[in-house]
């Protein structure tokens, strides 16, 4: 039997599904980029971020994951022209996760979005990403056990299985290989 995690936006006019599966199809980290950061502080929503500027992200193939109501409020933007999908609910601008684009297999979950304790049904953050971005010094037992490098090798080599293995389908932000909602990018809006 298959377990699921509860995807809500914060108003609950979006509800989507995440198929846990196996742990080679699941990996969580915390990010600390400043394209993460910029996304959910122009959505208002620092909520998301712990006192160092992380976000705690949820990473599954797409195929496990699936709107279930809300479609129509799904929406996304860009941090810069070349960047990463970042999709959002519209309703109640709570951030959802990202995407590569429709060809890649990744769906980054923001943990805010998922209603279920992470800690409990997942189990701890595996590293940190970008902790050069952070907004102070993390102390190691914050970072996770493993390194950034670590962290990226096994996420290239998940999302290498994961292509070869067709899990970039179904992807429920893309239709017909284009984004459910056209993207904005932040950079073009400020310049």
């Amino acid at each position: 039997m298959t377990e699921y995690l509860d995807v809500r936006c914060d108003c609950g006019s979006v509800n989507g599904k995440v198929a846990m599966g196996q742990r080679f199809f699941q990996n969580r980290v915390m990010c600390y980029c400043d394209d993460c950061q910029a996304f959910v502080r122009h959505l208002g929503h620092e909520k998301s971020l712990n006192k160092y500027g992380g976000t705690d992200v949820y990473q599954v193939s797409a195929s496990q994951v699936s709107i279930v109501s809300g479609h129509e409020h799904v929406r996304c933007l860009k941090v810069t022209s070349k960047g990463v999908h970042r999709w959002y609910a519209g309703c109640c601008n709570s951030p959802i996760g990202n995407t590569i684009n429709a060809n890649w297999p990744l769906v980054g979950l923001i943990s805010s979005s998922i209603v279920q304790d992470l800690d409990s049904t997942v189990g701890p953050i595996k590293g940190s990403v970008f902790c050069k971005f952070a907004n102070q010094p993390i102390p190691k037992e914050v970072k996770g056990p493993r390194s950034h490098k670590q962290i990226v090798a096994m996420m290239i080599i998940k999302l290498l299985i994961w292509r070869a293995l067709g899990k970039a389908r179904p992807n429920p932000f893309y239709r017909d290989g284009k984004a459910i909602s056209k993207p904005i990018c932040l950079t073009s809006e400020k310049g």
